[in-house]
């Protein structure tokens, strides 16, 4: 009676073993670029995909920080260019670094594609008065955004991520809003390449 409990009991942990090392398939390490980075690939995107689709970002529901009415109609009037920007310096750096055989803005997907969706989720004009008052990086003129990348096949969540980009013009410069979230704009383009660059 006892060998046949303990041939149970070791069977039950070897099952046990073997579920626990099956669910605990180790996805690709974060890189380290963007704020915050959520990584559920096993493996390289190039292993899997030959696509990317580049969605232009939104910003309909973005938070509006340290901004007054005024401020904001200025914002609101730059916002397409900003996204424009987002996916220009995007698309630029993905071809430059050569990463997919074809990056595709706002197309139907094809073949082994994977979509990029994103959008900026505030504006934060900064604040002078805690800047030169505070320092220590407050008051800081910030854009912040989020994405995802999804498999256009099946909608599976690849990657998701969060970005807040400062830079050194954002914590140390004294020109306004209006000059720097282009600056900004462009370099979370640039810096969301260098992520997938880190992935693909």
């Amino acid at each position: 009676m006892k060998v046949r409990f303990k041939t149970l009991l070791c069977t039950a942990l070897a099952t046990i073993s073997l579920a626990g090392a099956v669910m605990a398939v180790e996805t690709l390490p974060r890189p380290g670029m963007l704020s915050d980075e959520t990584i559920y690939l096993t493996e390289k995107l190039s292993k899997n995909y030959d696509t990317i689709v580049i969605k232009d970002y939104t910003a309909d529901k973005a938070e509006y920080s340290f901004v007054d009415d005024k401020e904001r109609a200025v914002i609101d009037k730059m916002t397409p260019n900003l996204i424009k920007s987002i996916g220009d310096s995007l698309e630029a750096e993905l071809k430059s670094r050569k990463l997919f055989s074809k990056v595709v803005r706002n197309g139907k997907p094809t073949g082994k594609a994977v979509i990029l969706e994103g959008s900026i989720i505030e504006f934060n004009a900064g604040s002078k008065a805690l800047k030169w008052f505070i320092g220590y990086g407050a008051g800081k003129v910030y854009l912040k955004g989020k994405g995802h990348m999804i498999d256009a096949q099946s909608g599976k969540e690849l990657v998701a991520y969060e970005d807040r980009e400062t830079g050194y013009l954002g914590s140390m410069t004294v020109m306004s809003f209006d000059d720097v979230f282009p600056i900004q704009a462009r370099s979370m383009g640039e810096n969301l390449a260098k992520f997938i660059e880190k992935i693909y």
